[in-house]
């Protein structure tokens, strides 16, 4: 098989536990790019978040952002496609992870957005701090939720969060699914975007845009929201991280993503 692509999921997948992309894995993507593949980051990130890492591997490629509700241009700033949630689905689901107790943030065109800090997102400030003044990702607390909720502003996801797993399942396995796409991106963290969003279908528009079949293409992720992904792709790789349900829907399993087990399959590959 000659592969022309590949795409990578971020946490979990790309970076390290400390966050960090490993440096056996940029030497390996600079050595693939040279061959003339192309490389495509496809994330649950917002793209503000996605852009130090965009940087730091020189991409030109858009990139896949919040579990594929939009495809996005770095170097226009330009939004390709996208499936945003409408201001009454943002209200909902506002005002009923409120009654749950949740932690919200909100995703807008621009930033990451929060009411109330919490562990997650003291972690990622403190990562901002650590980011080039030119890729400083935008992630702030606001007063009030409110003022996005005006019918202008362009809210990507809702994410929401608690330490009760259990609490949070009852409450997605409640959502309408005609009018939200949950999607679990970490242990105790909840992605929910509009209907039909997935990373997989998303991926599909952006191959179609650089006409590249996908069965030509390699993939790596490690987490449920990385399953549509792996199954829609010529070669699904899941980390060795994931959880065995995750590996069982990929075509191969690696080592962990703190391990040099990217560089070495992209070797194996494409005969770096």
């Amino acid at each position: 098989m000659t592969y022309e692509a590949i795409a990578f999921d971020l946490d979990g997948t790309l970076l390290s536990s400390q966050s960090a992309i490993l440096e056996s894995s940029k030497v390996a993507i600079k050595k693939v790019r040279e061959k003339g593949i192309k490389v495509f980051i496809v994330t649950g990130r917002h793209h503000t978040a996605v852009r130090p890492y965009y940087k730091e591997l020189e991409l030109d490629t858009p990139v896949v952002c919040c579990n594929g509700t939009y495809l996005y241009d770095f170097h226009h700033d330009e939004v390709l496609s996208s499936n945003p949630l409408t201001t009454e689905q943002a209200i909902s689901l506002v005002k009923s992870s409120r009654e749950q107790g949740f932690h919200i943030a909100m995703y807008t065109r621009d930033a990451m957005t929060f009411e109330v800090l919490n562990p997650h997102f003291e972690k990622l400030l403190a990562w901002v701090d650590t980011c080039p003044i030119d890729a400083k990702p935008d992630i702030h607390q606001v007063n009030h939720f409110d003022t996005y909720l005006d019918g202008k502003t362009i809210i990507w996801k809702v994410l929401i969060s608690d330490s009760n797993s259990l609490k949070m399942q009852k409450y997605v396995d409640n959502l309408p699914l005609d009018q939200f796409s949950p999607e679990w991106s970490w242990s105790d963290r909840v992605d929910i975007t509009a209907s039909g969003n997935s990373k997989g279908k998303c991926l599909a528009e952006l191959l179609k845009l650089e006409n590249i079949n996908p069965e030509n293409v390699v993939a790596f992720g490690d987490n449920f929201n990385d399953v549509s992904m792996l199954e829609s792709v010529g070669m699904g790789i899941a980390m060795g991280n994931s959880e065995l349900e995750i590996q069982h829907k990929a075509k191969k399993v690696i080592g962990s993503n703190n391990e040099d087990s990217i560089s070495l399959a992209l070797s194996e590959l494409f005969d770096l």
